[in-house]
């Protein structure tokens, strides 16, 4: 059994043109883990983890709706040791997610 830790989410572009953006982060089978207003060129602390065997899947969105249409990205953790990040990328929004496995 691993133990996954979602760190930091870094906005580097937002969705839209002014104002704030509201991602949140999606974990298979444990539902929203965080949300928040965010603005480009910022760093979040997220403070989630939990406990996997062999891959989880973590999802970015956009705002309340839950539709296909304002999801950012979907990409999967491996239980592999170590610290790393994930980068989302869709609609004119681009985000990067650190992590660490132990």
């Amino acid at each position: 059994m691993a133990k996954l830790y979602l760190e930091k989410l870094k906005c580097v572009t937002t969705e839209a043109w002014s104002g704030f953006d509201e991602p949140r982060l999606v974990v298979q089978n444990r539902g929203t883990v965080w949300n928040g207003r965010v603005l480009r060129d910022r760093m979040y602390t997220v403070k989630y983890d939990c406990d996997f065997t062999g891959t989880i899947a973590v999802s970015l969105g956009e705002g309340g709706d839950s539709g296909e249409g304002d999801r950012l990205g979907k990409q999967w953790i491996t239980d592999t040791p170590g610290e790393r990040s994930l980068h989302f990328k869709a609609d004119g929004a681009e985000y990067k997610l650190l992590y660490a496995v132990e």
